[in-house]
């Protein structure tokens, strides 16, 4: 099921986000950022919440030598 991108920030709120973590960009950086932020947004709701612990993650799990 696809999902449609929200809308961006808008740019007041966006800018107050900058301000507030201290963040000072030129005006073009900013506007690819705002533009970017639903995205992002998209991205960090896939990710898992609580993360799994290492030992059940495949990449964590290797053989070597006489255990294989």
């Amino acid at each position: 099921m696809l999902r449609s991108m929200p809308d961006p920030i808008p740019p007041a709120e966006f800018a107050a986000l900058l301000a507030r973590a201290g963040i000072a960009l030129p005006e073009a950086e900013v506007e690819d950022l705002r533009r970017a932020h639903p995205r992002l947004l998209a991205m960090l709701a896939m990710l898992r919440e609580p993360p799994p612990a290492a030992e059940e993650e495949p990449a964590f799990t290797f053989a070597a030598g006489d255990e294989a």
